[in-house]
């Protein structure tokens, strides 16, 4: 009988792992994304003693070609209200630009900035730019292990940038729902340390079902307690959007 349940559990164990870490994160990559959205997110600074700060903010993101943009503006409170955070990748490069109503100006962020806060958030503009999703051809996927919880089976990969490639972080391991492929946890390490978690506690459908896309997301820190929520409401998929929004006096409007 003790040889039978072990060759049971041998048996299981290599059918949750027949699936690679690759595997996984190519499923995760290969789940259609919208080609434009248009919206409004409620950032939520949550201090660890519980004091928050709350900021509305407008954002716009078009995919064309092997082109992405996305423009992010500050809209309340009176502080930050007109500040804008532009992105742009094309052909494996990246570029981002932030004005400030106060200097009247808009400046680039240089590479040794994108490690950065992002607006006194938990999110650096790393994090900002990448929240459709790493590049996971630049990194390396292992399947650690795959678990349950509350009766949902999980993948949990970890993945390690390769050599040559530009990374904030030293390695992330993700939470990957086994029906859905949609991570949900992701944690975030610096020099073999945990730094910050990302939560996606909200996944809504769109288009009838097309889309899932996270609408509410929390960014830890681990270090300092310090969160910050995002919530993404009103949102639009698939629409027209001009390229004049992706510009620098749409910016400065």
């Amino acid at each position: 009988m003790r040889k039978l349940l072990t060759v049971v559990l041998l048996v299981s164990a290599s059918l949750a792992l027949a699936i690679s870490g690759e595997e996984v994160m190519q499923k995760v990559d290969a789940h259609p994304s919208p080609t434009s959205l248009q919206g409004t997110m409620v950032m939520r600074l949550v201090s660890k003693q519980g004091k928050e700060l709350t900021r509305e903010i407008q954002v716009w993101s078009r995919k064309t070609g092997g082109e992405e943009k996305m423009l992010i503006k500050f809209v309340a409170p009176a502080d930050v209200k007109g500040t804008a955070f532009l992105t742009i990748k094309k052909d494996g490069k990246e570029e981002m630009k932030l004005y400030l109503p106060a200097l009247k100006r808009v400046r680039r962020i240089a590479s040794s900035q994108k490690k950065g806060s992002f607006m006194g958030s938990d999110f650096s503009y790393d994090d900002i730019s990448n929240l459709s999703g790493m590049k996971i051809e630049d990194y390396s996927h292992k399947l650690l292990r795959t678990e349950k919880k509350d009766g949902q089976e999980f993948y949990v990969v970890e993945s390690t940038p390769k050599p040559g490639v530009e990374s904030s972080y030293s390695k992330q391991i993700v939470w990957v729902p086994a029906d859905t492929f949609v991570p949900t946890r992701i944690e975030f390490y610096k020099n073999g340390k945990l730094y910050k978690v990302l939560t996606n506690a909200e996944v809504k459908s769109f288009a009838e079902g097309k889309y899932l896309i996270p609408t509410l997301l929390q960014m830890e820190n681990v270090q300092t307690g310090h969160k910050t929520v995002l919530e993404q409401k009103d949102l639009k998929i698939d629409v027209a959007i001009p390229d004049s929004v992706f510009s620098e006096r749409f910016m400065k409007r």
